[in-house]
C-alpha cells in the first residue's frame, strides 16, 4: 500500500495491489478506446493532448487535436507561429489562456533548451501554465517516470475503492455497518471512533500515493492511463458496477454507498453580468447604401418583428462592412477579436456611446449567452453606427471587415454566436 498523507486515514479492506494492477491493465487493454494521443510517446504530442483534455470533453479535444497537429506538428511549428494563428485553432475550445501558454512554452523551450522537451518536475513546471497533474501526465507518458496523475476521474475511483472523501458516516444505526457480511472485517477507521470528513486537497495527495503504489513492473503511463479510463467508462457519476474489474475490492460499492463518494462541489448560482453587444456599422456617404439600410430598419419596425438575420445578407449585397475589436493580450479572452460590447444597457448604454459618435439603431431584442467559470454574461443584441470614424478606446486594435473575412480571426465562442443570429456567417 502507498504511504498515507499526514491526516488521512486509509481503511483497511480487500486490496492486494499486484491483482489490483493486473485486473486494471487486463481490462484496459481490453477496453481502452482508440484516441489519436493514445499510442503517443512524443512529449510534445502528449503535452498537447493533456492540455486539451482539460475540462474538454475527449471527443471534442480529438477534433481538435487533429487539427491542431496538421497545423502545427512540431514544437518548433508552433514556436515560429504568430499568437493569432495559435488563437484561431483553439478556437471555440474555450480557456484561451491555454493556448498563449503553450505558445509561450514552446518558445521557451526552443530559446532556452535547444527544442528539447524538459523531461524533470522541476524544469517541466517551470513552464507557463504547467502544474502538478500537466506534469506527471507528461512525464509518466513520455518518459515513464514514477508519477501518478489524479484527474478528476481517478479521483472518483480512489475515493470510492477506499470510501474515503465522502460525507461523514451516520451512526451505526442510521447505516448498514461495514462489518456485515464481509467476514467480521470491520474498518480501521471505525475502530478509531468514527470517520471524518477528508478534504479535497488530502484526497487528491491520497489518491496520487495510491495511483503510485500501483505501477509495480508496469509502465506509469500506461497504469495512469488505465486508472483514468476506468473513471471516464465505468467508474462514471452514475457506475456501471457490474462491468468493473475492481468491484471485488471496491469498500463503496460492497457498503452500498457509491453515490456518497467522492465529496461533491459546492453549488453556488453564478453571478450574471447583463450587457450590450453591437453589430457597428461605418458611417454611410453612399446614398445607395443609406437608403439600403433605411429600408431594412423600416422594414423591421413596419412589420413589429425582428430578423437580426437578414442584416447579414443585406452587408454582403452592399459590400458593407462592420467593425471587429481586439482584446488585449492577457487575461480573460486575450488577444481575441469581437464584436464591441459594454456594460451598460438601455438608457446608460446610449449615453455611453454618444459620446463615442455611435449611435443605437435597432434593439432586435435579442441575447446571446455565455457561462465562464465564474460568471454567466448575457449580451442583448444591437444594431448601431458611426456617426463619423473614431477609435475605440478600450480594445488594442479596432478592423473593418467584410462578412465573408470573418473566419479568418480567432474569435470568442459567444461573439461566433451573435455573428450568427445577425447572419454574418453560418456556424
Amino acid at each position: 500500500m502507498p504511504d498515507i498523507p499526514a491526516g488521512v486515514t486509509i481503511p483497511v479492506f480487500d486490496l492486494h495491489p499486484p491483482e489490483l494492477s493486473h485486473r486494471l491493465m487486463t481490462w484496459f487493454f481490453r477496453n481502452r478506446r482508440e484516441l489519436p494521443w493514445r499510442e503517443e510517446h512524443d512529449p510534445y504530442r502528449v503535452w498537447i493532448s493533456e492540455v486539451m483534455l482539460q475540462q474538454t470533453r475527449c471527443e471534442t479535444a480529438a477534433h481538435y487535436y487533429r487539427r491542431w497537429m496538421t497545423r502545427f506538428p512540431t514544437l518548433e511549428s508552433l514556436a515560429g507561429s504568430d499568437q493569432e494563428d495559435v488563437l484561431k485553432a483553439w478556437e471555440g475550445m474555450g480557456y484561451y489562456s491555454r493556448a498563449r501558454n503553450l505558445h509561450r512554452s514552446a518558445r521557451i523551450i526552443c530559446e532556452n533548451w535547444g527544442g528539447a522537451f524538459p523531461d524533470t518536475e522541476e524544469r517541466i513546471r517551470s513552464l507557463p501554465g504547467v502544474g502538478e497533474y500537466t506534469a506527471a501526465a507528461v512525464l509518466s507518458i513520455a518518459f515513464a517516470k514514477p508519477l501518478g496523475v489524479v484527474d478528476g476521474n481517478v479521483l472518483r475511483v480512489v475515493s470510492r475503492l477506499l470510501a474515503v472523501g465522502g460525507p461523514a458516516e451516520r451512526s451505526p444505526a442510521g447505516r448498514r455497518s461495514a462489518d456485515q457480511g464481509h467476514g467480521g472485517r470491520r474498518s480501521a477507521d471505525k475502530d478509531q471512533g468514527g470517520s471524518r470528513q477528508t478534504s479535497l486537497a488530502a484526497l487528491k495527495r491520497l489518491a496520487r500515493a495510491f495511483v503510485e503504489a500501483s505501477f509495480l513492473d508496469f509502465h506509469p503511463g500506461w497504469i495512469n492511463q488505465a486508472w483514468m479510463e476506468l473513471g471516464a467508462l465505468i467508474c462514471l457519476p452514475k457506475p456501471v458496477c457490474d462491468q468493473c474489474p475492481l468491484s471485488y475490492s471496491c469498500r463503496a460499492y460492497r457498503e452500498d454507498r457509491i453515490q456518497e463518494f467522492p465529496p461533491g462541489p459546492v453549488s453556488r448560482p453564478l453571478p450574471v453580468r447583463a450587457e450590450s453587444l453591437l453589430l457597428l456599422l461605418p458611417a454611410l456617404h453612399s446614398q445607395r447604401t443609406l437608403q439600403a439600410v433605411k429600408d431594412w430598419l423600416t422594414g423591421t419596425r413596419e412589420h413589429k418583428t425582428v430578423d437580426p438575420a437578414s442584416l447579414g445578407a443585406l452587408l454582403r449585397r452592399h459590400d458593407l462592412p462592420l467593425l471587429l475589436v481586439r482584446r488585449a493580450g492577457r487575461g480573460l479572452l486575450g488577444g481575441l477579436w469581437e464584436l464591441p460590447n459594454f456594460p451598460e444597457r438601455n438608457e446608460e448604454l446610449a449615453n455611453r456611446v454618444a459620446s463615442l459618435a455611435i449611435k443605437i439603431l435597432l434593439d432586435t431584442g435579442q441575447e446571446v449567452r455565455h457561462r465562464y467559470s465564474h460568471f454567466e454574461i448575457r449580451f442583448r443584441l444591437l444594431v448601431a453606427q458611426f456617426r463619423k470614424q473614431q477609435d475605440l478606446d478600450s480594445w488594442t486594435e479596432q478592423r473593418w471587415v467584410l462578412p465573408s473575412d470573418l473566419v479568418s480571426y480567432p474569435r470568442p465562442k459567444v461573439h461566433i454566436e451573435a455573428m450568427r443570429r445577425f447572419g454574418l456567417i453560418e456556424k
